[in-house]
């Protein structure tokens, strides 16, 4: 019978990964969890300035949505579509480039991007408006949105390694 105090102790030597380790995310996961996020409040009321589930402005509501997967996003849609100039983050011109979880851009406004949503799949975005609140509409509608179109951002942590 082999006494067990060696073992112990050299189980107490070996190495252990720091606490703070870091595994890169998976990035479908990601995406298929913000698309989950997202349509969680399908129906939320519009609400000017507004980032919780009381009520959302569209920057509000993709804020809101990705805030519990490390992006931190400013609230306001043409400083979310200037984010593609940062590193990690990728500008996306064509529509049938867009992914699962990228944000999509819309001109509704005078100025170049007035809208902001997330792309959920099926030629299909989600985002909060001021008429109808948080719902799901096409990026190819031909008589409002799909004529709007700017672009894309893809976020790093929904990239692909």
């Amino acid at each position: 019978m082999w006494p067990l105090a060696p073992f112990i102790c050299l189980l107490t030597l070996v190495p252990s990964a720091p606490a703070s380790a870091h595994v890169p995310p998976e990035w479908w996961k990601e995406r298929r969890h913000i698309e989950k996020r997202a349509k969680s409040q399908l129906g939320a009321n519009y609400r000017y300035g507004g980032g919780t589930p009381r009520g959302f402005d569209c920057s509000g509501f993709t804020r809101w949505t990705f805030a519990e997967h490390g992006a931190k996003l400013p609230h306001s849609s043409a400083d979310q579509f200037r984010l593609a100039r940062r590193n990690g983050y990728e500008r996306i011109w064509k529509r049938k480039n867009v992914e699962v979880g990228d944000l999509v851009f819309h001109k509704t406004t005078s100025a170049r991007v007035g809208h902001v949503g997330i792309y959920i799949g099926n030629g299909r975005f989600i985002s909060s408006t001021s008429s109808e609140g948080v719902r799901v509409r096409s990026l190819y509608d031909r008589y409002y949105w799909g004529r709007r179109w700017v672009g894309a951002t893809r976020l790093p942590v929904t990239a692909r390694p």
